[in-house]
C-alpha cells in the first residue's frame, strides 16, 4: 500500500474567495483546499456562473492535461459535448469522470449552474484544439 502524505484543510463556505480567471469569465471559482492538502496532487474546486449564458459564450473546443477529471453538476444544467459521447445536457445530480486529453466543448448553461471539479493532478493546463 502507497502512502501519501496529506495534511488538513478546512474550507469554510462563509471564508470562501471566489476568483476568476480569464478563459473562463462567466464563471467563477472557489478552491476547496485540496490542491494543498495532498501537496498539488488532487484539486477540488466549486465552480458558478456570474452571468447568463449568451449566444458563443460557451468554451472553445479544448483539452486538459491531465489524468483524471470528475465533474459533478451541484446546481443547473450545462449543455456539453465530450468526444466519443457526442453532446449532452447533465442536471444537478449528474456526474461524469473522464481521462485527460478528451476533446471536449462546453456549449451553454444555466443561469444558477454550480458544479463541483475534482482533477489529478492539481495544476491543469488546459490547450484549445
Amino acid at each position: 500500500m502507497t502512502t501519501m502524505t496529506s495534511k488538513t484543510v478546512l474550507s469554510l463556505y462563509k471564508d470562501s474567495a471566489w476568483t476568476k480567471k480569464p478563459q473562463r469569465p462567466f464563471l467563477e471559482y472557489r478552491d476547496l483546499g485540496s490542491a494543498e492538502a495532498t501537496g498539488g496532487r488532487v484539486s477540488a474546486t466549486v465552480a458558478r456562473a456570474v452571468m447568463a449564458y449568451a449566444p458563443g459564450g460557451g468554451t472553445p473546443r479544448h483539452v486538459h492535461e491531465l489524468d483524471y477529471h470528475l465533474i459533478y453538476i451541484l446546481k443547473g444544467w450545462l449543455r456539453t459535448e465530450f468526444e466519443g459521447l457526442g453532446e449532452i445536457v447533465m442536471r444537478a445530480g449528474d456526474c461524469i469522470t473522464v481521462p485527460g486529453n478528451l476533446p471536449q466543448t462546453h456549449i451553454e448553461y444555466s443561469a444558477d449552474y454550480e458544479v463541483l471539479q475534482v482533477t489529478i493532478p492539481a495544476e491543469v493546463k488546459t490547450v484549445n484544439v
